[in-house]
């Protein structure tokens, strides 16, 4: 707890506004803790430094009903403060920052004890305890400032920084995606979303052309039949061709990759066990784009009022990823029911997601169809609905084709 030297200090505005956000309730006892609020109320208002006799007043303006025993109790206190002796702010400084530590510390620790006792949810708490205060933690580790050298930033934003859609059309309106750039793709079933991710990353000129380094993660159907939609998007060949000679499309796969792609299966896993295995990743073998096939069915932990809360949270956490691991992520979503048979889809379509999902990322494209069987003409057109776009700022609809039998899309 804050002796009365440390809170005498207090009373001086410029220390009080150099430490307020190291001050929180748990660092005061409860003889004190009232006269805290008040000092907090008394500088927000004033702007000024504050007298013990300002302090009383603060407290009486507060508490006009006190009684008489109460009124004397907190001003023994606030004589007490009085005659306690000064501070210097720098060792003041020091006893704030440790006794704050100390709370968060006791904090981590309550929810490590909680985890212990089988409680799901405490592992996203501490999670959120530990990104609200990481950067705080160490004094005067604050980084650096943003640079104002429009030339550098203009080179980090240019597409040379980029991984270029090896899809003329859309390249031309979005260049491609950078570091730390959050996207989702979304359609309804049976439309083509995971050859989107396939041909993005392995058809010719794709991101591993480009000497990216690509995770994907799946979890919606067996990863194995991504990878084998993988190796015709990289080939070129079909899957009765592979299976006439797979030994043949194995050697053709792995040269074309040279280990910059790599597949997970993924059932079951929440949030933080991918976030956990993005830095495994990042850490032992480097990464530039992580695909999630699907988002929508990673766990996660914790209490909402609603699939739309936590679908939020949810892609709130792989956008901080994103940002955590310098690493564009692509996250593939399922549309509603209201996206069939449309070929201009609107981020509003997105399944159980009222603007929460799409409030998280830099860019949304639809991958809309026409109601058409497979046997009738136009019936392999996709239309590509670019529904937000922070990266450039274009929205429209790009027809394009699906080569469903190796999984490519083209012009």
């Amino acid at each position: 707890m804050l002796t009365n030297n440390i809170i005498k200090t207090l009373l001086t505005n410029d220390f009080y506004e150099q430490n307020r956000d190291k001050l929180n309730r748990k660092l005061f006892s409860d003889d004190t803790l009232e006269l805290f609020e008040c000092i907090v109320e008394g500088h927000d208002k004033y702007q000024h430094d504050l007298s013990v006799d300002d302090l009383l007043t603060l407290w009486k303006l507060k508490n006009p009903v006190a009684t008489v025993a109460e009124t004397q109790s907190i001003e023994f206190v606030i004589n007490s403060i009085d005659e306690a002796n000064y501070l210097s702010p720098d060792v003041s400084q020091d006893a704030i920052e440790g006794l704050w530590r100390q709370s968060i510390g006791h904090d981590i620790a309550t929810l490590g004890l909680k985890m212990s006792e089988g409680d799901l949810a405490a592992m996203g708490e501490l999670q959120t305890l530990i990104d609200r205060h990481k950067d705080s933690y160490m004094p005067d580790e604050f980084g650096e400032e943003c640079t104002d050298d429009l030339v550098e930033l203009e080179k980090f934003d240019s597409n040379e920084n980029r991984f270029q859609f090896n899809i003329n059309s859309l390249s031309k309106k979005i260049y491609g995606v950078g570091r730390s750039d959050f996207s989702i793709l979304f359609a309804t079933p049976n439309v083509g979303k995971t050859a989107m991710v396939v041909s993005m990353i392995c058809a010719p000129n794709g991101f591993i052309d480009q000497g990216a380094k690509v995770l994907v993660l799946g979890n919606e159907e067996a990863v194995r039949k991504t990878v084998q939609r993988a190796a015709s998007a990289s080939t070129g060949l079909t899957r009765e061709q592979v299976k006439a000679n797979p030994a043949h499309a194995r050697d053709l796969f792995r040269e074309r990759k040279q280990g910059r792609l790599s597949f997970m299966d993924t059932p079951d896993w929440d949030m933080d066990k991918v976030d956990a295995y993005l830095k495994h990743r990042k850490d032992r073998f480097g990464l530039d784009i992580v695909f999630v096939d699907q988002l929508d069915k990673v766990q996660l932990q914790g209490h909402f009022n609603g699939t739309h809360e936590k679908l939020r949270e949810l892609y709130r956490r792989m956008r901080e990823s994103a940002k955590r691991y310098d690493c564009a992520v692509i996250a593939v979503s399922q549309a509603s029911a209201d996206a069939a048979g449309r070929t201009r889809l609107d981020l509003t379509m997105m399944e159980n997601s009222k603007i929460g999902k799409s409030a998280e990322a830099d860019l949304i494209i639809g991958i809309g169809k026409q109601d058409l069987d497979d046997e009738d003409e136009g019936a392999q057109v996709r239309y590509l609905s670019v529904a937000k776009n922070k990266l450039t700022g274009w929205h429209g609809v790009i027809p394009v084709t699906l080569y469903g039998e190796i999984s490519r899309y083209g012009d």
